[in-house]
């Protein structure tokens, strides 16, 4: 006890003291007063034993810091400055492959956590970068923020850029792409057209040969019968029939969708099929022989152009015409005669169906 503190030495002795004061009872005290005497020492030496077991400075182990020493390596973990800062944590930086090897740590930085950190990069071409505090940290993120900020500023440079090339095309490539497919056009007329020039004063003097004369007389002949006024008028006739079957078609179909007969409705039986399909190769059989005599007439008409003259051929030509525009009407009269010992009801079918 004598390495205790004041209190516990102090009390300590007084409490031998009265420990062996206790244990030599008083000369001349009678039994209750010496009773009392040892229970008011009793209580003495508990209260003196409970002070000496409170907080001793000297009592501390060696192993425990002081609370000064505490605050001390509690404000160098806060402080970024200092080495053992918990606050410390490393980026990564994207750098050229071939540069690497130039990087290496900070003078501050740990050379063994720095080498730790570029073992776990995420990828080749990254080094690691310590941040310590968070100051580090809101520069790091200041810094990515203007670099995002410089990276969209490029994007809307791109984008003002690639708008300009459009109108651009639009207003003047274009244009320009247009005028000189015209100019093209235009250049290739007049290049065959000097072409054919050429060929013709090139073989300027010299008689046509016979390939020559067959094709000139076939595209004058080619040429008459464009400009023949009975072509156009039967082509006038054509189209007129056709408008009217046209509109008596659609009357037709109107009044079918109203309410179409019965016999329409259930379908022509095979009797009258039979007189349907009669009747169609019997107007092809027409139509065969009047190709057939156009042929022959085209042929005698050729025939008689290469040996009259244009007058005789002229006549010729419309009796011709007249012969086949003759047999032609025979046959429609007889296709129409045909035609009207058909049933009504066929004859509505028929054109129902053209």
């Amino acid at each position: 006890m004598a390495s205790g503190s004041l209190f516990g030495g102090l009390y300590g002795n007084a409490g031998n003291s009265f420990q062996n004061s206790t244990q030599r009872p008083g000369f001349g005290l009678s039994q209750p007063q010496q009773s009392q005497q040892n229970n008011q020492s009793q209580q003495m030496i508990q209260s003196q034993q409970a002070g000496s077991s409170l907080w001793k400075p000297g009592m501390m182990s060696l192993h425990h810091k002081t609370i000064p020493e505490q605050m001390h390596t509690l404000t160098c973990k806060w402080d970024p400055a200092h080495h053992s800062c918990e606050f410390k944590t490393y980026f990564y930086n994207k750098v050229d492959e071939a540069a690497i090897p130039f990087y290496g740590p900070a003078p501050g930085d740990d050379p063994k956590a720095w080498e730790e950190a570029l073992a776990e990069k995420p990828g080749p071409g990254y080094i690691p970068v310590a941040a310590v505090g968070f100051q580090a940290l809101a520069q790091r993120l200041n810094a990515q923020r203007l670099a995002v900020g410089q990276f969209n500023q490029r994007l809307h440079e791109i984008n003002a850029s690639l708008d300009a090339i459009l109108s651009r095309h639009d207003l003047e490539t274009s244009v320009r792409t247009m005028a000189a497919r015209r100019r093209h056009a235009e250049l290739r007329k007049r290049s065959l057209k000097l072409a054919a020039r050429v060929q013709v004063l090139r073989n300027r003097g010299y008689a046509l040969s016979g390939d020559e004369d067959d094709l000139r007389i076939k595209l004058a002949a080619l040429e008459r019968t464009a400009q023949d006024p009975a072509l156009g008028a039967r082509l006038e006739e054509l189209w007129s029939r056709l408008i009217t079957l046209r509109d008596y078609a659609e009357q037709l179909k109107s009044e079918i969708s109203k309410g179409a007969p019965a016999e329409i409705q259930t379908g022509l039986g095979e009797e009258v099929e039979a007189k349907a399909k009669k009747i169609l190769e019997d107007y092809e059989k027409q139509i065969q022989h009047l190709k057939k005599e156009l042929e022959l007439v085209k042929t005698e008409y050729d025939d008689w152009e290469k040996q009259t003259t244009p007058a005789a051929s002229s006549v010729l030509r419309s009796g011709g015409l007249t012969h086949a525009a003759s047999d032609e009407s025979e046959m429609v009269d007889g296709s129409r005669n045909t035609w009207e010992n058909q049933p009504s009801n066929f004859r509505s079918y028929t054109f129902g169906c053209g």
